[in-house]
């Protein structure tokens, strides 16, 4: 007889390349750029301790008109203060220039004293003289580069290759990214747009991208599978307008399955919950997506929650555990869910 709660099919959990977090820069646009202070700090340490590569911390001179501050706010006006908070062990830290927005000289040393390692350029054709000079002053302070072609939708196949080339060939960044600000390319388009690019490109390649059609893990995947090696996410899916891709999705899927940190889920819970009262963006559940990730029928998802009830844990915390423990229990049964999580909380 069929067996409800024996060990699933294991589903696919490569580990889908590097893993670059941006909810504090595009996020900042919820926020008006108004980011509390410990959020610079909470954040990074969560996200790094599951697996996250690379944040990018925000700005570095400023935003874009339209979303603009005109106060030097945490996010669109970094410090070094501000990347120093953010250092965490092993975690790359990033911050964005629009090559436009600067009123003057930065001086990189003092961020990359900090601990600062990547500086982020977004390209438009009228700015690429304005990229080279920062990519090489960045490269001189021993930052490495990287370019982000935006609006990749409005552009043919063609153009983005000539437009790709023309950034390598005189910017010489070490990731160029692909933005699909719109969120108008469908998965076929993407896989299509990264093959062209990686058969023309000496350099990796990156896509970002936005979910107004709720296809943003679907595009990253289509990007991944053809070759892309950087992906961007952000925590709550946050971004202008309808969002990007959920930090979360990727990592109970790529990243969580096995991962030894346990301990530290409910401090990213808590920065979940901490974005979304700043931003006005409740977080969802990520009980269903736990789930699925882990291959499991809403029979066995009904066992988790009852559970997490049985036990008085959060619902969302006990989901999160269950997918980093999984492959050590025995079973599904409510027995063993019971023994290994208070094998692992004798506290309680």
């Amino acid at each position: 007889m069929y067996d409800k709660f024996a060990h699933p099919l294991r589903c696919r959990t490569d580990f889908m390349g590097t893993l670059l977090d941006v909810t504090l820069r595009d996020g900042g646009a919820d926020a008006g750029f108004r980011w509390p202070a410990d959020v610079y700090s909470t954040v990074p340490a969560a996200l790094s301790s599951l697996g996250v590569d690379m944040v990018d911390l925000g700005y570095l001179g400023g935003t874009l008109p339209g979303h603009s501050t005109t106060v030097p706010d945490v996010g669109s006006f970094l410090t070094p203060d501000d990347v120093a908070a953010a250092r965490h062990p092993g975690l790359r830290l990033a911050a964005t220039v629009h090559p436009r927005t600067l009123e003057q000289v930065l001086d990189f040393a003092p961020y990359v004293q900090a601990g600062l390692a990547t500086l982020r350029l977004e390209y438009h054709p009228a700015w690429l003289s304005s990229i080279v000079v920062l990519a090489a002053r960045a490269r001189e302070a021993g930052l490495t580069t990287t370019v982000s072609v935006t609006l990749a939708s409005r552009y043919t196949i063609s153009e983005l290759c000539r437009h790709s080339e023309s950034i390598q060939a005189q910017a010489s960044p070490d990731v160029l990214f692909v933005a699909d600000t719109c969120g108008a390319l469908l998965p076929y388009q993407v896989e299509e747009l990264v093959n062209r690019l990686t058969d023309t490109l000496d350099a990796e390649l990156g896509f970002h991208a936005r979910n107004p059609l709720s296809l943003a893990y679907a595009n990253a995947l289509a990007a991944v599978d053809a070759g892309a090696t950087h992906i961007d996410c952000a925590l709550l899916g946050l971004g202008p307008g309808a969002g990007n891709l959920a930090t979360e999705l990727v990592l109970l899927r790529h990243r969580l399955p096995g991962h030894p940190a346990p301990a530290t889920l409910p401090g990213f819970l808590a920065s979940r919950n901490r974005l979304g009262t700043v931003t006005g963006r409740p977080p969802g559940t990520l009980v269903p997506a736990a789930c699925a990730a882990l291959n499991l029928t809403p029979v066995e998802e009904q066992a988790l929650r009852q559970f997490a009830d049985d036990e008085h844990i959060d619902v969302e915390l006990a989901a999160l555990w269950l997918v980093t423990v999984h492959a050590q229990l025995a079973s599904l049964r409510p027995d063993d869910l019971h023994a290994a999580w208070q094998a692992g909380h004798p506290e309680r």
